[in-house]
């Protein structure tokens, strides 16, 4: 009997639904297979090559990888040797999904890589990938990101983590344009790093972020819709958009663009884009031929461990 190639993907759980959703509609030809602790099969037609595999666009994933074989682990574990040799790899990542721990290897060097993933009590994989750069270790939805102690929400783990996945080239003076930056998580983590910021919302910062950097954050109280260029003259030149604002993405996106092509000095944009009701992963080509159509911009986008039911994108010019 023939046996099928297997790909597995780690995810954080809460990314399940959107993981299945993105292949059903982008790999039709891809099967479901289970999926458990953060650790999914999909069946394949056809076995892909690790590079390719790899640069395959699918965006709720945190890394994939070929699967070699599962068991319990005293089985798994006396293949690792083998399977470092015969796929030439560098280095073994320990990934338990279960007590959320794990010893990643070395996380910067480009090539094959193999996973040892403990997925349920004494049920474990084998898998080889290649590996581009570090990756998240998904931790089941709470963030890597250590706990900052004044931050005023969740959105400092949102931007701390979009800056260790997708390490955006920003100066050290740059000047962030929060939009939706009540009450200041994300401003928190920004003003944190060093740069400045102009905060835009209807509703006000919390104080902690203005004693702890009184020098560092303006707000404009107005909501998106009213955002023009001009609301920005006579303020610092922006840099960097983040957009953090629960609206129809293909509704925002095009007037976030026209307002960054208006903006001579900025050069990106990081934004969440919330999926639901208002946006699904069969949009996604919509979401690229806007892009397209306010380019040429460099895009990458990718779930994070604290992002529920939504991903961050990010944006940076190339010409």
């Amino acid at each position: 009997m023939k046996i099928e190639p297997e790909v597995y993907i780690i995810i954080p759980i809460h990314a399940l639904g959107l993981l299945k959703e993105e292949i059903q509609y982008f790999y039709p030809k891809w099967r479901f297979h289970w999926g458990e602790g953060g650790f999914v099969l999909f069946r394949t037609e056809k076995d892909f090559d690790l590079k390719k595999l790899q640069k395959l666009p699918i965006t709720f994933s945190l890394c994939r990888g070929k699967l070699l074989l599962t068991g319990k682990k005293s089985e798994v574990k006396k293949e690792v040797k083998s399977a470092l040799k015969k796929y030439d790899a560098h280095c073994v990542h320990y990934w338990d999904l279960i007590d959320e721990t794990g010893e990643m290897g070395d996380r910067k060097t480009r090539g094959n890589v193999i996973d040892l993933i403990r997925y349920g009590n004494d049920m474990y994989a084998l898998g080889v990938r290649f590996q581009v750069r570090g990756d998240f270790a998904p931790f089941n939805g709470a963030s890597p990101i250590p706990k900052a102690k004044n931050s005023p929400s969740k959105g400092y783990y949102k931007v701390a983590e979009a800056f260790k996945h997708f390490r955006p080239l920003v100066g050290h003076d740059e000047v962030f344009l929060d939009v939706g930056c009540s009450p200041g998580g994300s401003s928190y983590f920004l003003l944190k790093k060093g740069y400045r910021v102009i905060g835009v919302d209807p509703k006000p910062l919390d104080k902690i972020v203005y004693k702890d950097f009184p020098e560092g954050v303006i707000q404009l109280n107005q909501p998106f819709s009213k955002l023009k260029a001009k609301s920005l003259k006579g303020l610092p030149p922006v840099s960097w958009i983040l957009f953090d604002v629960d609206l129809p993405p293909l509704e925002a996106l095009p007037k976030i663009l026209k307002l960054m092509n208006k903006l001579e000095d900025c050069v990106g944009l990081i934004m969440m884009v919330k999926c639901g009701k208002t946006f699904s992963p069969s949009q996604f080509k919509e979401l690229d031929k806007v892009i397209l159509d306010y380019g040429p911009f460099e895009l990458k986008k990718s779930v994070l461990p604290s992002l529920d039911k939504e991903f961050c994108l990010i944006l940076s010019r190339t010409d």
